[in-house]
């Protein structure tokens, strides 16, 4: 299962007056290999510039209700040193502002 054209329209928009610079999708849904429970794996570089703090959980939160699934949002600064390589090597780019 892949995420259709009006789901990344979605998460395109809500983006726009987020403090997000760019989006990627990574996981089961790159890979093809997501079922109807799989969560969606969203890799996010913000824009420190801006207040983040409450808002990335708060995007978070909106993102599932939009998509009508479970939302796994990871922050550009947050990546492990162990899982990191393996994210870079299959995200694909969605949203750049």
């Amino acid at each position: 299962m892949y995420l259709n054209d009006q789901q990344i329209q979605t998460i395109r928009h809500y983006f726009q007056d987020k403090p997000v610079l760019k989006a990627y999708l990574f996981g089961s849904f790159v890979r093809g290999e997501a079922e109807e429970k799989s969560d969606l794996d969203i890799l996010v570089e913000l824009d420190y510039t801006q207040p983040v703090g409450l808002e990335f959980v708060g995007m978070k939160l909106d993102l599932e209700d939009l998509l009508g699934r479970e939302v796994d949002l990871v922050s550009s600064r947050g990546l492990s040193e162990f899982i990191g390589p393996a994210i870079h090597q299959e995200k694909t780019l969605i949203y750049a502002r």
